[in-house]
């Protein structure tokens, strides 16, 4: 997105209610920046956090556990009963399991 040439760059109007418009004319002054220049600031911030949560998470198995099941997470010490159920959710979801 940076460095692109602004003419070829569309434009978009945003329609703010007055409060809001305020405070961003407030949040761009203070970092030196025009109230389009923090909001595309914004917009690209949200659209990267957006990219990273979307990764495709890839665990490498070593070749001889390849198609064994996985084991039960190990039980941390002092754990309660209901943060290893919450952390083992976690983890069968993530492994879909």
């Amino acid at each position: 997105m940076p460095n692109a040439n602004p003419a070829t760059r569309p434009g978009v109007t945003v329609r703010l209610d007055p409060e809001a418009h305020a405070r961003l004319q407030q949040i761009a002054k203070a970092e030196h920046r025009s109230v389009a220049a923090f909001l595309e600031r914004l917009i690209e911030r949200e659209l990267r956090a957006r990219d990273e949560a979307e990764r495709v998470i890839r665990v490498h198995v070593a070749p001889e556990l390849q198609g064994q099941p996985f084991g039960e997470p190990d039980r941390r010490p002092g754990e309660s009963d209901k943060s290893y159920a919450r952390r083992k959710k976690t983890i069968d979801a993530l492994f879909g399991r």
